[in-house]
């Protein structure tokens, strides 16, 4: 097709150009990347590699594992690129501005389809290609493989990438052309949350009955892998032939190479064929949902009355952030994803025995769920909270000449933000420390440790978020990629790690015996000394400076 190949070309020149452009105007941002990305994936490759030596050591079952874990893993990495499929196609598919010009222009309703669905398959597939990347690099290193072996892995993730995105989409035009009006994000928030939520429950199922450490590995492992070898699943056809290749036999990777081809472009034509006969449609129904001028009873007007010991303007601001976040789906369904997720896996860490390990790994697992709820706060707190003051854009003035004070406004956004991820932080510690049966120690540094990181990055996003004011900007994630929004995110997750490192040692030290008892309770007063005191510094000097910021701006 040479017309989406055109538009594939304008697309990718596109974003060439807006990458050097904002690396150019970023460089504070451009090596802050880099510098990430290297040491993320140099850390993926070290536990690739750590976990690959460990499934070496379970005697007899190691070389059993080792042969089918590449259909695990591709089975993983389909069910997160079918995920990301239904979300990414309905926002280039349905929510994009481009939309309208397409379709006056001389091209099919096939042809639109087709350019979106492997725009939407790009947008998807940087994630999988950053895991994939140390997986394979550790696994080659592991297997003392030459390098055709990444070679052959890039060609055959390409047909599998196409296959996965391809399902995606289409239950994305399904669901958008029946569903009712209305609530079609909804439903596909829902559906992209029920593929993981299954593929957890169905490992729950199966370790109920692991009566050891290591049989509890081996029965967590080995239903995923039975189910991940079945001869009709795409994952094994990439791993068989991947495997194959690898050991010489080349009709036999060959053949499963063609297999994925072929059953990638067939599904692109059901894609094509689909979109052709019910894409329109749908978008007509997103847009008519979107354009409808119908009355509605304002959103939780039963709140407004809870909130009467809080100031008329003060509780106007509460009110207005509260239902602007709930009316946007494409916000909260980013909460409801992380956190969702983050706390099924910590109400299932019974079901796979975790609580049963020795202490040294429960302390282990216990900061390592720590790291992961405070990483999520971090990065959705420099989403969400930090551009909030920009957002108010050209109507920020009405702030200004309100009856009310820049310190108000102020302690309104922190006490929102601060309020919100108290409630999240404090509810996945709770949980992660009792199904892991901790003792109160823990548990009272997994509470201390949640209260301030929510209070820190709270004021840190909201202060920083005030000092870089930009109204002119009305697109959050441009708002967030300059170079405040870098500066805020460095600031958050350098905090965290100096919070909770001190912390995760001492206690580490302490289980392993390489801290003496008699020094536990010195360590433990000193480290909650440091966490106040940071506290209260990042919080503070944050909005002290917003508040002058503030101050000082004419209306």
């Amino acid at each position: 097709m040479p017309a989406v190949t055109s538009l594939v070309r304008k697309t990718f020149y596109s974003m060439f150009r807006a990458s050097l452009r904002s690396a150019m105007a970023s460089r504070f941002k451009s090596v802050f990347v880099l510098i990430f990305v290297t040491l993320f994936e140099f850390g993926l490759f070290v536990l690739f590699l750590d976990g690959l030596h460990f499934i070496d050591r379970l005697s007899g079952a190691g070389p059993v594992i080792l042969d089918h874990l590449f259909s695990l893993f591709f089975l993983g990495l389909g069910l997160m690129m079918v995920t990301s499929g239904i979300i990414t196609s309905y926002s280039t598919m349905y929510r994009s501005s481009e939309l309208p010009f397409l379709l006056v222009r001389p091209y099919t309703i096939s042809q639109i389809t087709v350019f979106k669905f492997l725009e939407s398959a790009f947008l998807s597939s940087w994630a999988f290609f950053f895991i994939i990347v140390p997986f394979i690099g550790a696994y080659a290193f592991h297997e003392k493989l030459t390098p055709l072996f990444a070679v052959w892995t890039l060609l055959f993730s390409i047909p599998f990438l196409v296959l996965c995105c391809a399902v995606g989409t289409l239950v994305t035009l399904v669901l958008v052309r029946w569903i009712p009006r209305g609530r079609i994000l909804t439903f596909l928030i829902l559906g992209a949350l029920l593929v993981p939520v299954l593929g957890i429950w169905y490992a729950m199922q199966a370790t109920r009955a692991a009566p050891h450490p290591t049989a509890m590995v081996l029965t967590t492992l080995v239903p995923g892998l039975r189910a991940a070898s079945s001869p009709l699943l795409p994952s094994w056809w990439i791993s068989e032939g991947i495997t194959a290749l690898g050991r010489g036999r080349w009709l036999r990777g060959a053949s499963m190479f063609g297999m994925l081809v072929t059953n990638a472009l067939f599904f692109c034509l059901i894609v094509e064929e689909t979109g052709k006969r019910i894409f329109f449609e749908g978008w007509q129904r997103t847009t008519g949902a979107m354009g409808r001028a119908t009355e509605r009873k304002p959103l939780l007007a039963w709140l407004d009355g809870l909130l009467f010991f809080l100031r008329d303007d003060t509780r106007g601001m509460v009110m207005k952030d509260i239902r602007t976040f709930l009316r946007d789906a494409m916000q909260w369904s980013q909460f409801l994803i992380f956190f969702g997720l983050l706390g099924l896996y910590f109400a299932s860490l019974r079901t796979f025995r975790y609580d049963s390990l020795d202490n040294m790994w429960r302390i282990v697992i216990s900061f390592l769920n720590i790291f992961s709820v405070s990483t999520v706060m971090c990065s959705l707190a420099s989403r969400f909270i930090y551009p909030q003051l920009s957002l108010e854009g050209h109507s920020f003035w009405i702030l200004g000449l309100a009856p009310t004070t820049p310190a108000r406004i102020l302690r309104t956004k922190f006490g929102m933000a601060v309020g919100g991820l108290l409630i999240i932080s404090l509810t996945l510690m709770t949980l992660s420390t009792r199904m892991l049966r901790m003792d109160p120690a823990i548990q009272s540094v997994a509470l201390a440790l949640a209260v301030a990181i929510s209070l820190a990055v709270a004021g840190m996003s909201t202060g920083l978020g005030a000092v870089f004011l930009d109204l002119s900007e009305r697109n959050p994630a441009a708002i967030v990629s300059g170079f405040g929004g870098t500066l805020n995110l460095v600031l958050s997750l350098a905090f965290m790690l100096l919070t909770v490192v001190p912390f995760a040692a001492l206690f580490h030290l302490t289980s392993t015996g390489r801290l003496a008892p008699q020094y536990f309770a010195r360590g433990l007063t000193a480290s909650y000394v440091w966490l106040t005191l940071l506290t209260l510094l990042t919080a503070g000097v944050p909005l002290a400076l917003a508040r002058r910021s503030l101050e000082k701006r004419e209306y």
